[in-house]
């Protein structure tokens, strides 16, 4: 029954797989992306944490020194932010660059390296108003803003576990030193990152589990379009089964039409019949020319009459060469003796007649 209403009952195959990929059809988590590209960034930025920091406490001390100094002119401005750039820089740039490349990294393992350019090409059906506001109200854009929400949740959660400790001290920082308040917010932020980020991979993974399930759900296919591509793959049976007749068929006419060059026809003598061809500048061995049983051995034993090539009676030498020689090759060695002794009495026969 479920056949009949198109079910997909049956498991996606290698065809159908790749069919996904090609447009773009993947399973992945844009949360769990961004988590490890959070921790990425986290871990980057604790590493550089004391350098930085000693850094901007450099910068801070030097342009508080030239903002006192009298002789602080327009044209030193240039010089102060070069030096800025100069000394922070590399420690943000190499930050940014390790995160990017650990979130492309992780992208590539969970969907593998795909490059499809049907799921970037544009599509007119994007611009349908009508279409447009009935992605809205989907369950794919609800389903966006749970996990938009609880993302938000989970950050929320981690800042006020992060700060409440600090909520006494956070009035009176302005009066603490620089430095001072440089190793609070570092402390803060490495409190918040150690709770958000596991959090955030976590719902990540949950995440990326929940669209992997979703998408091979989706690629399941019914049992006829199993068999649709199966068909498309092999071939259509019946025209298979046609084509193995029709070379059947002209198998056994090339073997019909080297009847006329036996030196002599075995037979059962009504269902097997086996031709046999000998020379010995051709072959070491007795070669079968054609063989066949029932209506095909009718065909052999009425061809070699027709072309006065003898016909000899050998119940288990017929069944024999059947069973165990193929057309077009050599008898078997364990059949050399009796075949010989066929040969011999034709041989013997054709003198005896010139």
């Amino acid at each position: 029954m479920s056949d009949e209403v198109g079910e997909k009952t049956e498991e996606a195959s290698e065809r159908q797989i790749e069919k996904f990929r090609g447009e773009g059809r993947v399973a992945t988590s844009r949360e769990l992306l961004a988590a490890v590209s959070l921790g990425a960034g986290a871990l980057g930025l604790v590493t550089v944490a004391p350098t930085l920091t000693a850094e901007i406490l450099g910068l801070a001390n030097t342009a508080f020194g030239h903002v006192a100094a009298p002789s602080l002119s327009q044209a030193d401005v240039p010089g102060l932010v070069h030096g800025a750039l100069l000394a922070v820089g590399p420690s943000v740039v190499g930050v940014l660059g390790g995160a990017a490349f650990v979130t492309v990294g992780a992208g590539v393992l969970l969907t593998g390296f795909n490059v499809s350019l049907e799921a970037i090409e544009p599509k007119l059906s994007h611009l349908d108003p009508i279409g447009g506001a009935s992605r809205l109200v989907s369950w794919k854009s609800w389903e966006g803003l749970l996990k938009a929400l609880v993302a938000a949740g989970v950050v929320g959660w981690s800042a006020w576990a992060a700060l409440r400790p600090w909520w006494d001290w956070l009035p009176v920082a302005p009066a603490w030193t620089i430095a001072g308040q440089a190793q609070v917010l570092l402390s803060l932020g490495t409190d918040l990152v150690s709770r958000a980020v596991p959090a955030a991979i976590a719902l990540g993974v949950a995440d990326f589990g929940w669209q992997k399930w979703r998408l091979m759900k989706e690629m399941r296919m019914t049992r006829q379009s199993v068999k649709e591509e199966h068909k498309d793959q092999d071939g259509d049976p019946h025209v298979k089964a046609h084509r193995r007749r029709r070379a059947r068929q002209l198998a056994m006419g090339r073997q019909i039409q080297d009847v006329p060059k036996a030196d002599v026809v075995v037979v059962n003598p009504t269902h097997y019949a086996v031709a046999l061809r000998y020379r010995k500048d051709e072959n070491a061995a007795p070669v079968i020319v054609a063989r066949g049983v029932d209506h095909v051995a009718l065909r052999i034993k009425a061809a070699a009459m027709r072309a006065d090539v003898p016909i000899v009676e050998n119940r288990a030498l017929a069944r024999a060469l059947y069973a165990q020689g193929r057309s077009g090759a050599a008898i078997p060695r364990d059949l050399y003796g009796p075949v010989a002794q066929v040969l011999a009495a034709v041989y013997r026969r054709r003198h005896r007649k010139s």
